[in-house]
């Protein structure tokens, strides 16, 4: 009689499982990135972070960078000129992915393209320009121009909506090299992309600058954007404070 209660209660168990994992909606999640960011061992502890969201979805900002890196020993200030590291990050696309689009394909085309512009940087649209920022950190001749580093850092710079352009090519309007073979299912992909700029700022020498794109994406049966945006930006938050 025991036996046969203990197999009862291990089959209704057994049958829960299934019935839950059954009823769950995203199928998968994870993150992609063009590369990685490797930082030389260094005992400075000081960071200034600027997080930018430029998406429709500005719930998909991962916010909780600064108390991560809080937590990893970081003091974050808020003046980038007393800071050893800047951290920079931008959501520059959140939405469904179109049929054929898969998130490797989108990271590869690196920091700062755009997916619907054929690769065309952010900066000939006429928006913020995150090579820029690495760019004056390390122009020859004198190291830092604090003035205009600080400017820059401080500065609002016209941010331009990408999302239109970018939908464009994402729902199937328009191709990018290398995506796969369109779905044969009605399983869609939410996926949000971010570029990572980190620049070091150099005590005896120009400053070094690092970058990176990242993808957070979930597959889901039916497209819900509200169960995906703390997936992505749970992604976004521990890839990107990854590095340090």
């Amino acid at each position: 009689m025991k036996i046969i209660r203990s197999m009862g209660a291990a089959l209704s168990l057994l049958v829960g499982l299934l019935m839950l994992t059954g009823c769950s909606n995203v199928l998968r999640s994870g993150l992609v990135n063009d590369g990685s960011i490797l930082l030389p061992p260094s005992a400075a502890r000081t960071i200034y972070v600027q997080i930018r969201n430029t998406s429709e979805n500005q719930t998909a900002t991962p916010m909780d960078i600064p108390s991560r890196l809080k937590s990893k020993g970081y003091q974050v200030v808020a003046d980038p000129m007393e800071a050893a590291y800047w951290l920079q990050t931008q959501v520059i696309y959140c939405h469904k992915a179109g049929e054929g689009v898969r998130p490797e394909a989108v990271a590869k085309a690196g920091f700062g393209a755009g997916i619907g512009s054929g690769g065309t940087p952010l900066a000939s649209a006429g928006g913020f320009d995150m090579d820029a920022m690495g760019g004056i950190a390390g122009m020859p001749g004198g190291g830092l121009n604090a003035h205009a580093m600080r400017a820059m850092a401080m500065g609002g710079g016209g941010m331009p909506d990408m999302n239109a352009m970018m939908r464009m090519a994402m729902n199937g309007r328009g191709g990018y090299p290398g995506m796969a073979q369109p779905q044969q299912n009605d399983d869609v992909i939410y996926l949000c992309v971010a570029d990572v700029l980190v620049t070091e700022q150099g005590k005896n020498g120009p400053a070094r600058s690092y970058k990176m794109r990242s993808v957070a994406h979930v597959l889901q049966k039916h497209l819900n954007i509200e169960e995906a945006t703390p997936i992505v930006r749970e992604k976004f938050g521990a890839s990107i404070t990854g590095p340090f």
